[in-house]
């Protein structure tokens, strides 16, 4: 397995990423109550669509959809629609957080907003409300840790390390323009 870069000249017109938890819910048949249980393992799904070109342009992404090889390579992708946090923070590091934690620990001077982007030892994280952060502040995440984090936080196009989902391929359309191409992306767990 290899990660593949991002070819530097495709930008998406259209962008979106959801996460996409596992959970089981269970219902009593007869009394109506219910029980939801979470299972920790949330996963990031991205869509984006890279607009008509020329085949000039487009022969970068054929050559990365070929070089993906299906699902066997991976590919660091970061939301291009919000690549930096709204707020001010410009830099934090994170304390130690166990697995299955809702919020993390950041040391740092600045403010976060709801939405905003955090990569913490290989994990994407999505704050879940405002916050201003100085020593050892606790942000709630809405995403629950797979696993235990700590160190440095990425505030500047954090990534997630995904495998390319279906099978996408440039068309032509009369030769030298192409049509639209949509592209499907899964969170690669580790």
């Amino acid at each position: 397995m290899t990660t593949i870069t991002w070819p530097s000249g495709l930008h998406p017109r259209a962008f979106s990423m959801r996460l996409s938890t596992v959970q089981r819910v269970h219902a009593s048949p007869l009394g109506g109550s219910e029980q939801a249980v979470d299972l920790l393992n949330d996963r990031w799904l991205i869509s984006l669509e890279i607009p008509a070109s020329r085949h000039t342009t487009m022969a970068a992404l054929e050559a990365f959809i070929a070089a993906m090889r299906g699902q066997t390579n991976t590919v660091s992708l970061y939301h291009f629609g919000a690549p930096t946090p709204r707020g001010t923070l410009a830099s934090a590091t994170a304390a130690s957080a166990a697995q299955g934690a809702s919020a993390v620990v950041l040391t740092g001077i600045g403010t976060l907003k709801a939405g905003d982007l955090l990569g913490i030892s290989g994990l994407l994280l999505q704050v879940a409300s405002d916050v201003t952060v100085g020593t050892g502040t606790t942000v709630p995440i809405v995403n629950r840790l797979r696993t235990a984090v700590s160190g440095t936080v990425t505030l500047s196009q954090p990534a997630v390390t995904c495998r390319l989902v279906g099978t996408p391929s440039v068309q032509y359309l009369g030769g030298a323009f192409t049509d639209a191409v949509p592209l499907e992306f899964s969170e690669a767990i580790a």
